[in-house]
């Protein structure tokens, strides 16, 4: 069994992708309503609740745990991975959605760092993500490893997250997001070559970010760029590939009731959530 943590519900995007890539593989995901959101906390706190919540799933019964949270993959997932993973739960994976990103928009593989003929030249990326994730510096920190000439314009998105979460209209959102896509454009100054949408929410509308941007610009969306990258690390790792029955379970360390998705951008079949794991 696979686990999928968030510290709310927009890792569900990623889930969605994973099922559809891997229908006969058993998820079980967590989301952390009861202390989302993240963005206000602090490093040492992000990396405690991360390492509950991932432990909590490894109990579970997972073998391994997709960090389907930028905030969390971009403060905790290294810290875990070398200073708690290898003596606390020996034998099992952490990953995280970060990853997969950079290598898709470098076109180098994540173990390559600072590799000869791929520097980027030329190319402007817009990465929209949350304020935390921005301000870890994570993608600019990475992808800079990878190719050095990317010149990655970062915009925070305040408020979008809530607004998919609480169901906010169409126009609502579209509304928003052709703010925070307009500013953007502004301060890179140039149309860009492409778009990273770093937050697992952002997916949700991602068809009012392609309208609000200029024709022709390549948009990256986290879901099935991460269910690519799993897919083909199982291929590689085949002792974490267990088929099963394709079931989905949701968990949430809040209150089920409250966790109410019924009105938001998701499918029908990932708004029913229980309680009691963490």
């Amino acid at each position: 069994m696979i686990g999928i943590f968030d510290s709310g519900s927009g890792g569900l995007t990623i889930l969605d992708a994973l099922h559809r890539r891997l229908p006969d593989q058993d998820f079980l995901y967590l989301g952390d309503h009861a202390n989302a959101p993240y963005g206000h906390r602090s490093n040492d706190q992000i990396v405690e609740m991360t390492r509950r919540n991932v432990s909590a799933l490894f109990d579970a019964g997972c073998t391994l745990v997709v960090l389907a949270c930028n905030t969390a993959a971009a403060v905790a997932l290294r810290t875990l991975q070398q200073k708690w993973l290898p003596q606390a739960y020996p034998g099992r994976r952490i990953l995280g959605v970060l990853v997969p990103m950079v290598e898709a928009i470098t076109g180098v593989p994540w173990s390559q760092e600072h590799p000869v003929g791929h520097d980027g030249s030329g190319k402007t990326i817009l990465l929209f993500a949350t304020q935390k994730t921005v301000k870890s510096g994570a993608y600019v920190e990475e992808i800079a490893k990878r190719a050095p000439a990317i010149r990655l314009v970062q915009k925070a998105c305040p408020g979008l997250v809530d607004a998919i979460e609480g169901g906010t209209g169409p126009r609502p959102l579209a509304g928003l997001v052709e703010g925070y896509v307009a500013e953007a454009l502004d301060d890179a100054g140039v149309i860009p070559d492409a778009v990273l949408l770093g937050c697992t929410h952002f997916p949700l509308v991602s068809s009012y970010f392609e309208a609000a941007l200029p024709e022709g610009v390549e948009l990256f969306c986290q879901p099935d760029v991460v269910a690519a990258s799993l897919e083909d690390y199982l291929t590689r790792h085949g002792e974490f590939r267990r088929k099963g029955s394709g079931k989905i379970r949701l968990m949430t360390t809040g209150k089920p009731g409250d966790v109410d998705l019924t009105d938001s951008y998701l499918p029908p079949h990932l708004c029913r959530f229980e309680g009691g794991l963490s």
